[in-house]
């Protein structure tokens, strides 16, 4: 027990710094959608394209916001940019790390492209005191994930659509997602799995009634190989998959996250 507590207030520590070094500008950083077969020369997303698009009506503010959803537990939620766009963005967040992290990472990607909600996990790292996390059942995830929605709902104009929803899972939460879509089929047409080595195909994702999915891993982490063969059997299958690389990292964002986020929806919300 002493050893695993050891372990999450590590990586809670982590967490932590890179949060910070992510938030610090940094010109040279590219998002890469790395081939899956195997080549050297990924296709670099050029991180000083202009995401504005001309004569869409903007949002003064985005936020983020967050909202009671039950006792100690918030929902984190962001507007989308475009006064037009109402499309859902979902998120999971994973073990000892929550929405402002695993969310809130990307916001800008996210929320050029749709409305951004991620609800808080059911228990905290290491000590009351310590980052969000899980411990219930994928069940119990479900029912949080619509309660956030319906709350987050409640607080914008007009609301936002459910179709064409994308949900984004981060470690645990990428697991988790994986149950839901089979939950509910159709529900979830888009997905995004970051560090989350889950055991999926075509026949899976067909029967979920998913689109396309993409997956996100680590360049130093150890999700990367099993997330590169998935990838490769579903292209194989003719499934439109995608593996994107967050490179010189381990399980935390690369500090361009972003940029990978923008290129990672654009490739299932292509489809």
């Amino acid at each position: 027990m002493l050893n695993s507590r050891v372990r999450f207030a590590w990586f809670a520590f982590l967490c932590a710094c890179q949060t910070a070094s992510s938030s610090l500008p940094s010109p040279a950083a590219h998002a890469s959608s790395v081939p899956s077969d195997g080549s050297s020369s990924p296709a670099i997303a050029d991180a000083s394209i202009e995401v504005v698009e001309a004569g869409r009506a903007e949002r003064d503010t985005i936020g983020p916001h967050e909202a009671v959803m039950l006792p100690g537990r918030n929902v984190w939620w962001a507007l989308a940019r475009y006064e037009d766009d109402h499309r859902l963005i979902a998120g999971l967040h994973g073990q000892c790390g929550g929405p402002s992290y695993a969310c809130g990472s990307w916001i800008d990607a996210g929320t050029e492209r749709g409305f951004m909600v991620c609800p808080t996990g059911n228990e905290h790292c290491t000590s009351d005191m310590g980052p969000p996390s899980w411990d219930e059942s994928f069940a119990l995830m479900d029912q949080d994930l619509e309660l956030s929605i319906k709350i987050a709902q409640k607080k914008v104009d007009g609301g936002f659509d459910r179709e064409g929803s994308v949900l984004v899972g981060f470690s645990r939460g990428g697991w988790a997602a994986i149950d839901l879509v089979r939950r509910h089929p159709g529900r979830w047409p888009y997905l995004i799995l970051i560090e989350a080595d889950v055991t999926i195909n075509k026949a899976y994702l067909d029967a979920s009634k998913v689109r396309a999915v993409a997956m996100v891993a680590a360049e130093l982490g150890t999700e990367l190989p099993g997330e590169k063969k998935s990838v490769d059997q579903m292209k194989a299958a003719n499934y439109p998959a995608e593996l994107f690389i967050m490179q010189k990292t381990w399980l935390l964002y690369s500090t361009n996250i972003d940029e990978i986020m923008r290129n990672a929806l654009d490739f299932v919300l292509a489809h």
